[in-house]
C-alpha cells in the first residue's frame, strides 16, 4: 500500500495517471501526439534509482534492439534520403518508451489501483468521438470538402487503429475490474463498438485484427506461455520471410476489383521485393522508401508512386532499408523478447491473453498497414504494453520479479 511507503509519494502515480489521460486525448485527436505523451510521461514520472537499477545491465533483447537501431543509423550513410533525424527519434524512443512501461510496472498499492482506473476510464472514453463521427458525420462536417476533410478522416483512422491495439488489454481490465458477468459484458460491448466503428470507417485491417486478436485472446488464456511463443514465431515469419511472402501473396490479386488502397498495395509489394533484391544484404539505407519517387503506374486514372513513403509492411521496409543484417538483428531481438516474456514468473492467464491478443492485433497492422518507423505506432505499443502490465500481478505481489 502506498500509505505504508511514504517515500514513494504521489508524484509518480499522479504523473502516470495524467499520462494516460494525455494519451487518450491525443488518440481522440488522431494519435500522432501519442509519442509526445508517452515520452513526456516517462520523463516526469521517472522512478527513483532503487527501481531504475533493476534495469541494469540492460536486458539482452533490448541490447540487441539498440544494436539494430545503431545499424539503421549507420545505414543513413548510403541512404538516398537526405534527412537523418529519424535515427534520433528511434534512439529516444528506444529508451523513453520502455521506461514508461517500466514506470507503470513499479507502481503498487493504491497508486497502482488509481492508475489502473484512470487507464480504464480514459481508454474507454476515447472511442466516443469516433462513434459520434461514424454514426452522424458531425465532426467532419466542420471541415471543408476536399483535402482538409480527407486529412481529418485519415487522422481518424490512425486514432481508431490505436484504439484497436488497446482493445484486448482494455477488455481484460474490464473483466478483472468488474466481477461476474458485468466485466465480460462491458468487455464485449467495447469490442463490438470498436468493430462497428472500424467497419464504418472501412478499416478492414482493423476488423481482421480484432478477429485475430480474439482468437489469440482465447488461445492465450488456455495456453498462456505457448501462445506467446506462437505469436513471437508469427512476428519472425512476418519479418524474415516478407520479401518472399508478400509479393507472392499480391501477384494473384493483381487485376481483381479491390478497394483502392488495397489495389495500390498489390502493386507496391512486388515492386518493393524487386528493390530488395538489388541490395539484399545492406539495404538501401534508412528512410530510403521515401526516395523512390520516379517509378509510377496508372490506377483508376491516377499516376501513383509504387511506394507511398513506406511499403505498408514492416518486414518489407526493414529489408528494403536495412537489408538482411537489419532484419536478422530485429528478428533476434523479437525472439529473445518473446522467449523472455513467455518465461515471466507469475504470468497469469488473463495477462497472457491480453499480451497475445494485443500482439496479434499489432501483427496485422505491421503486415498490411503502417510503416516501420512511425513514432506514434511504437509509442502506442508502449501504451498497450503498459495496459498489459496492469492486467497482471502487482509489483509487490509474492513471486513477482
Amino acid at each position: 500500500m502506498i500509505a505504508d511507503q511514504p517515500e514513494q509519494g504521489w508524484r509518480r502515480p499522479l504523473a502516470v495517471a495524467f499520462g494516460f489521460v494525455l494519451i487518450a486525448l491525443f488518440v481522440m485527436a488522431g494519435a500522432l501526439g501519442v509519442a509526445i505523451a508517452v515520452a513526456f510521461t516517462a520523463i516526469i514520472a521517472l522512478p527513483p534509482w532503487r527501481d531504475l537499477r533493476r534495469l541494469l545491465p540492460l536486458d539482452l533483447a533490448h541490447s540487441v534492439f539498440l544494436i539494430f537501431i545503431a545499424w539503421a543509423w549507420a545505414s543513413t550513410i548510403w541512404s538516398p534520403y537526405p534527412r537523418t533525424d529519424q535515427a534520433l527519434h528511434m534512439v529516444a524512443g528506444a529508451f523513453l518508451y520502455p521506461l514508461f512501461v517500466f514506470t507503470v510496472f513499479t507502481l503498487r498499492g493504491k497508486a497502482r489501483q488509481m492508475v489502473l482506473q484512470t487507464a480504464l476510464i480514459s481508454g474507454s472514453v476515447m472511442v466516443l468521438p469516433y462513434i459520434l463521427e461514424s454514426t452522424t458525420g458531425l465532426i467532419s462536417h466542420f471541415y471543408a470538402q476536399g483535402a482538409p476533410r480527407e486529412n481529418m478522416l485519415r487522422d481518424a483512422t490512425r486514432g481508431i487503429s490505436a484504439i484497436v491495439m488497446a482493445t484486448p488489454a482494455l477488455a481484460a481490465l474490464f473483466i478483472l475490474t468488474f466481477a461476474g458477468r458485468t466485466g465480460k459484458i462491458a468487455a464485449a460491448v467495447l469490442v463490438i463498438l470498436i468493430a462497428i466503428v472500424s467497419i464504418q470507417f472501412h478499416l478492414f485491417a482493423a476488423v481482421l485484427a480484432l478477429i485475430l486478436g480474439g482468437i489469440f485472446f482465447a488461445a492465450g488464456y488456455r495456453w498462456p506461455r505457448s501462445t506467446i511463443l506462437m505469436v513471437t514465431l508469427s512476428f519472425l515469419i512476418m519479418l524474415l520471410l516478407a520479401p518472399m511472402i508478400m509479393p507472392v501473396f499480391a501477384t494473384p490479386l493483381d487485376g481483381i476489383d479491390l478497394p483502392f488502397s488495397w489495389e495500390w498495395r498489390v502493386k507496391m509489394w512486388p515492386y518493393t521485393g524487386d528493390q530488395i533484391n538489388i541490395h539484399p544484404l545492406f539495404g538501401w539505407g534508412l528512410d530510403a522508401s521515401r526516395a523512390f519517387t520516379n517509378d509510377h503506374f496508372e490506377l483508376r486514372g491516377y499516376s501513383l508512386n509504387y511506394l507511398a513513403q513506406h511499403p505498408h509492411n514492416v518486414g518489407l521496409q526493414v529489408w528494403l532499408e536495412t537489408g538482411l543484417i537489419g532484419a536478422l538483428l530485429l528478428a533476434t531481438s523479437m525472439a529473445l523478447f518473446g522467449i523472455r516474456l513467455s518465461a515471466t514468473p507469475g504470468l497469469s492467464r488473463m495477462q497472457a491473453a491480453a499480451i497475445s491478443a494485443s500482439a496479434g492485433v499489432i501483427l496485422v497492422f505491421f503486415s498490411v498497414t503502417y510503416g516501420a518507423w512511425q513514432e506514434w505506432l511504437w509509442a502506442s505499443i508502449a501504451w498497450v504494453s503498459a495496459l498489459c502490465v496492469l492486467t497482471g500481478r502487482r509489483y509487490d505481489s509474492p513471486g513477482h520479479p
